[in-house]
């Protein structure tokens, strides 16, 4: 410690300041591969690409989602252009975030089963050549953990490599978080949901969007468990018309290399959890978990409105009830959730009647109530698959009991029969059984309101074109 009351401390600071002043940028702690203006503003960034090995710059035309916290994965995206493209049409989407990651090897070879890279690898070479989902979901143009060149040394940027002068090995052990500093290239260039002009704009994004995601879950085995707001964006296209695009593997997950063995962890963010990742029950994570998330989302949406204008108009008192899933607590939130969605009553009464009274809410009001009823209360399957708490399931076994078979209070309890610490999640347990068929369920209904909504946006064009100017 420098003793500033001492002679030999002040010296030490004004060595220090002196040195600091000759330190290059990275020495000082910040990003050389990530250029700014003299306002602070991104000029370009490079990204590393991890498959051919090679660094690609690229030049920053906007920021699109900016981090707003310091603590997190600290996601920031940018609409990009290559530098070397000379036209700059060829428009790219940078995402620049610290995820999680695994040690492996030497410390400076970062490798992950969860690995974003790795995953959208996966998911553009499966779903190449298919027409009806071209630019629904972000599609990898280059990707990797971003290096850090010091003289003839090249490092990954992690958290080791960040702190590893600071702390001590003790302190940069497994039991500690590791993250890895990833960035990647993506396409189609798009904006953030809450550019939709009206509720059928958004009714059609989220029909693409889960409709890239029930195929990547069929298609590709990986499930992406944290649809949120943040996480669907959109392309605008002529004559009023969007097309959804479902963005940010960060959480995705190989569900055929999965250890069924494992307690399922929690992802997401806590607005948008299903129940089920919320208490993080033992019930394994399905496609319905994905799809309970959108529900949220456009319950979210239908309260506090679908873009800035419609945000202005919303009652601060009508969010009493959904602010709740804003809490602090996962449990908090999950008990939240679970009371209102227990019945089509609660549901209807506390969160769909408080959606905007607005034009086209009433739709969304319609959607979200059908997606409801056909997940937690699906006509196809028994009363034991419906709800948000568990049956007695003895209510609905015909048996005829003797007086020998009769158990009395004093009988023998069988010691090796396992205990359920997750009981109540029996209907969540038995839905996910089913998970695929219930998710094409869904996907019909969407689907089928998606055309309706494309009719009334057709429509909506063709009586502004024969409008006067």
């Amino acid at each position: 410690p420098m003793d500033v009351m001492e002679p030999n401390g002040r010296k030490e600071l004004v060595a220090l300041l002196v040195n600091m002043a000759y330190c290059e940028e990275d020495q000082l702690g910040y990003n050389p591969t990530i250029r700014l203006y003299e306002d602070g503003s991104v000029k370009d960034i490079d990204v590393y690409d991890q498959e051919s090995r090679e660094t690609h710059t690229y030049q920053c035309i906007e920021p699109i989602i900016l981090a707003t916290r310091n603590f997190g994965r600290h996601t920031r995206c940018f609409l990009c252009v290559d530098c070397r493209d000379k036209s700059g049409e060829k428009k790219v989407v940078v995402k620049d975030a610290w995820a999680y990651a695994t040690r492996e090897g030497d410390g400076n070879n970062t490798v992950d089963v969860r690995d974003e890279v790795v995953i959208m690898q996966k998911i553009r070479d499966k779903l190449a050549g298919n027409k009806e989902l071209e630019g629904k979901c972000a599609t990898l143009v280059h990707g990797g953990v971003v290096q850090i060149i010091k003289g003839d040394i090249v490092e990954e940027d992690n958290t080791d490599t960040a702190f590893g002068m600071l702390l001590p090995p003790s302190l940069l052990s497994e039991k500690h978080e590791f993250r890895a500093h990833r960035r990647m290239a993506m396409t189609p260039d798009c904006v953030p949901l809450q550019n939709v002009d009206h509720i059928d704009q958004l009714i059609v994004a989220a029909a693409d969007i889960m409709n890239v995601h029930t195929a990547i879950a069929k298609t590709c085995n990986i499930l992406h468990r944290d649809i949120s707001v943040n996480n669907m964006l959109i392309t605008k296209l002529p004559e009023n018309k969007v097309r959804g695009v479902l963005i940010d593997f960060d959480c995705a997950k190989d569900i055929s290399k999965v250890d069924c063995k494992t307690r399922p962890e929690r992802t997401g963010t806590y607005p948008y959890m299903s129940i089920n990742n919320l208490l993080m029950s033992n019930v394994k994570r399905t496609q319905l978990d994905d799809w309970e998330s959108l529900i949220y989302v456009l319950c979210w949406l239908g309260t506090t409105g679908v873009n800035p204008a419609d945000e202005e108009r919303y009652d601060r008192a009508e969010r009493r009830e959904i602010n709740k899933w804003q809490g602090t607590e996962p449990e908090d939130v999950a008990i939240s959730k679970r009371d209102k969605l227990s019945t089509l009553s609660n549901f209807a009464n506390d969160i769909l009647a408080k959606f905007l009274k607005l034009p086209g809410y009433s739709q969304l009001r319609l959607l979200i109530r059908d997606l409801y009823k056909t997940l937690f209360f699906n006509e196809s399957y028994s009363l034991l698959f419906h709800g948000t708490r568990a049956v007695d399931e003895s209510l609905f076994i015909e048996e005829e009991l003797s007086d020998e078979e009769t158990s009395s209070p004093d009988s023998p309890v069988d010691q090796d029969e396992e205990q359920d610490d997750d009981a109540d999640c029996a209907p969540f347990k038995k839905r996910a059984d089913h998970a695929q068929d219930i998710a094409d369920d869904l996907l019909k209904v969407l689907l089928k309101e998606r055309e309706k909504a494309l009719e009334r946006i057709r429509k909506r064009y063709e009586k502004e074109m024969e409008a006067p100017f």
